[in-house]
């Protein structure tokens, strides 16, 4: 199944730190290394010492990293730090190879992972507290997992990854930025999709991560240590950035690479593409106001324009205000957008024209049809003391806690993928989360799970699964 609309992050500490080589291979007694590094007036030091025999953390490392911080979201974030998963869930979640060639490669980043530490002096952002502070952890602080080999990952071992309590506080802490996994998937080569993450952290203000800057220039040899490219040489750190700035280049992620002075002084200017300019964020608040969620705003205006996204907002407002309720209001916006011609505007209403007022004018709308919609048609008085906390919560919060309970209830019915599906579908708000909890909690309370789980296929045009 595709990612697409699927939201994911990065905890913003690890991507801007580059803690994981951006080398696919590493020379055999590449074992530690020490970098101090400035961010404005401020300096950093940042140490890595691994085990002889596993190197330190590089290649599909950083794929790996990614998806134990986002399992260990999706699994509501406890404050154990915990992860419990299997192999092929974490490795569909790194969007690597499931059929069996990547088992191996894994285990020994799952191993690299926790036998590496990292020693970090001024450079680690507590942000509740706004400030800076030195920290020493291993990026997995335990790992345990069952198999058929008393040693060895199989695809019949069960995870439990630890994950520190730096990053594990940090994630709660809500010390994150969003992670365009769907993208980053597209990009063929572990040393890519490294710097990808690192450019996409670095253009963010680290003080202010919505801050996102459309240029970043660095030293060359400043930004080789940071990437961890073993070389003193601009040149040879000039060839080993080359190929992934050329697939960054390809993809639309930056517009231009610029090469400026000569020898070890020599500067690299990043210009990020306009593909990756973040939208209005007027226009972001007036989508969230209706239920869509930060991500898939970002990936609406990706795919459609910032103009034809604003066109349609007011276009849902005038037809929500002509007395039309949808089901579900982000879904309706969705298709709207998608099938502009299966609507038509209630006649006599006038769509405003202002290109750059739109944002603000849908915004205003969005809260009294909101208001319109929600006021005669919400039972509020009839709802357990708990769906009334949860209903007021964001939506983004209110998929997690209800994903969390259906993936408990359902994890022996439906397969990973099946799951995702459902999953996809609260994202993107073709389903109201709290809806499809109490219809799955009344099949499996009156006895009709089987039924239950038939409609619950057939509702998400899902496959069955073989008998």
């Amino acid at each position: 199944m595709s990612e697409k609309g699927i939201k994911r992050f990065d905890e913003l500490n690890i991507a801007r730190l580059s803690l994981i080589s951006v080398q696919e291979r590493i020379p055999p007694d590449y074992r530690d290394w020490s970098v101090e590094l400035e961010d404005g007036d401020r300096r950093y030091k940042v140490t890595c010492q691994a085990m002889p025999e596993y190197g330190v953390p590089h290649g599909i490392d950083t794929d790996i990293s990614a998806a134990l911080v986002n399992l260990y979201i999706d699994q509501g974030a406890p404050a154990d730090g915990s992860v419990t998963c299997t192999p092929y869930q974490l490795l569909q979640m790194a969007g690597l190879d499931t059929s069996g060639r990547y088992y191996a490669a894994l285990d020994e980043s799952l191993r690299r992972l926790t036998t590496t530490n990292y020693f970090i002096a001024e450079g680690w952002r507590d942000h509740p507290r706004k400030r800076w502070t030195n920290v020493n952890f291993r990026y997995i602080d335990r790992l345990e997992f069952t198999s058929g080999d008393e040693n060895r990952l199989d695809a019949s071992s069960v995870l439990r990854i630890t994950l520190p309590q730096e990053i594990a506080r940090s994630v709660r802490a809500g010390y994150i930025k969003p992670l365009d996994l769907s993208f980053m998937q597209t990009l063929k080569r572990p040393p890519t999709r490294a710097l990808y993450r690192l450019l996409d952290s670095q253009r963010r203000d680290p003080e202010n991560p919505e801050q996102v800057a459309m240029s970043y220039q660095v030293g060359l040899m400043e930004w080789a240590e940071a990437c961890k490219i073993v070389t003193d040489r601009p040149s040879m750190a000039q060839r080993t950035l080359d190929a992934a700035h050329e697939e960054l280049l390809e993809k639309g992620f930056l517009k231009s690479v610029e090469y400026l002075g000569r020898g070890k002084k020599k500067m690299l200017h990043y210009t990020f593409g306009d593909a990756f300019i973040p939208p209005d964020p007027l226009l972001v608040q007036s989508l969230a106001d209706i239920g869509i969620t930060h991500t898939r705003a970002l990936q609406l205006v990706r795919e459609h324009g910032e103009a034809e996204v604003e066109d349609t907002l007011i276009r849902y407002q005038t037809i929500v205000s002509g007395g039309y309720r949808p089901r579900s209001r982000p879904a309706f916006f969705v298709d709207l957008l998608k099938n502009p011609e299966k609507y038509q505007t209630p006649e006599g209403a006038a769509l405003p024209s202002e290109g750059p007022q739109k944002a603000p004018q849908g915004r205003k709308k969005g809260e009294r049809s909101r208001e319109e919609l929600e006021g005669p048609s919400r039972p509020l008085q009839e709802e357990e003391d708990a769906d009334a906390a949860l209903r007021a919560l964001p939506r983004e919060a209110q998929v997690e806690a209800v994903m969390r309970t259906l993936t408990f209830l359902l994890r022996n019915d439906l397969k990973l993928p099946e799951l995702d599906t459902l999953r996809l579908a609260l994202d993107e708000g073709l389903e109201d989360p709290l809806d499809v909890k109490a219809w799955v909690l009344r099949g499996i309370s009156s006895g009709q799970k089987a039924a239950m789980i038939r409609d619950l296929r057939a509702r998400l045009s899902l496959v069955p699964a073989p008998q």
